[in-house]
């Protein structure tokens, strides 16, 4: 059965949109594809109800379509937990609270979910290892709250999980390296979940790729995929000689086909939208 939805991949400074079609199997194409130049900065200051305006009327004519948000946020706090195996969303939200509850001062200044995190033989009985990731609540949640009163909001969260869901199906375990202006994140996941993660906030911009050249040095995995706004060439360079690994960018997967959609490029906007997208319109991993 054929599905369609639209996605924004909301960053610092812009928004990406884009729209999938599916058929029904994993394979998706991309129809339509545009950037606002309004993101989360906007939102939050003087300008947010004309940015909020903005992002809206690009999204107006598929208002009858589901609509998935990806948040990137300048940055976020990590805490391990682990949670009861199979528990329902609903369950894992109201543990994920309790945490939130014991981690964090002013807790409704802020948003969290739960990702889920594959462990090995040593994963305690009848336990789950998630990685509970903290952001501020705003803008993020009063952006949602306004596109809800226009539109059937089918996911929304930070884009991380969608990245790791975009290996489903592969058996080899892929790396991605984050380089943002504020944080850097190095994970590794398989079959669509996430194995390993680690997140690192950045003052200076040695300490990114010190950083960077930490994990890639202990990575079982040589080539890793970079994205992030902070990737710019000369950085790239300089890890991957400091770390001895090949670093390549990470695009928009090959289930996803382009070839409708004029000047889709694959930014990380490009891609966090679309891995957002491809994790609404698929099952979660078994």
């Amino acid at each position: 059965m054929s599905r369609s939805l639209i996605a924004c991949a909301l960053e610092a400074r812009a928004t990406t949109i884009v729209r999938i079609k599916s058929s029904g199997g994993t394979d998706c194409s991309v129809t339509a594809c545009r950037k606002v130049g309004y993101g989360i900065e906007e939102l939050k200051g003087p300008k947010g109800k004309k940015a909020l305006a903005k992002i809206a009327d690009s999204l107006r004519e598929w208002r009858d379509e589901p609509l998935a948000i990806s948040i990137s946020p300048s940055s976020i706090l990590t805490l391990p937990a682990w949670f009861p195996a199979g528990a329902s969303q609903e369950r894992r939200e109201e543990l994920a609270r309790i945490e939130a509850g014991y981690f964090l001062r002013n807790i409704d200044e802020w948003a969290w979910q739960a990702m889920p995190v594959a462990h090995g033989s040593e994963r305690p009985e009848g336990l789950e290892h998630q990685m509970i990731l903290f952001s501020a609540a705003e803008p993020a949640k009063s952006f949602a709250r306004e596109m809800g009163q226009r539109f059937d909001i089918c996911m929304n969260g930070l884009h991380f999980e969608p990245l790791a869901r975009l290996t489903a199906g592969s058996d080899e375990p892929a790396a991605v390296l984050e380089l943002e202006e504020e944080y850097a994140v190095f994970f590794v996941a398989r079959d669509g979940r996430t194995e390993y993660f680690r997140y690192w906030p950045v003052k200076h911009a040695s300490e990114r790729e010190f950083f960077a050249i930490t994990e890639l040095g202990s990575s079982p995995v040589d080539r890793v995929l970079v994205t992030g706004l902070a990737a710019d060439a000369a950085t790239v360079k300089r890890i991957a000689t400091a770390a001895s690994r090949t670093l390549e960018p990470l695009g928009i997967p090959p289930q996803a086909s382009t070839s409708g959609a004029k000047g889709c490029q694959g930014s990380p906007g490009v891609v966090r939208a679309v891995s957002m997208a491809m994790m609404a319109l698929s099952p979660t991993p078994g």
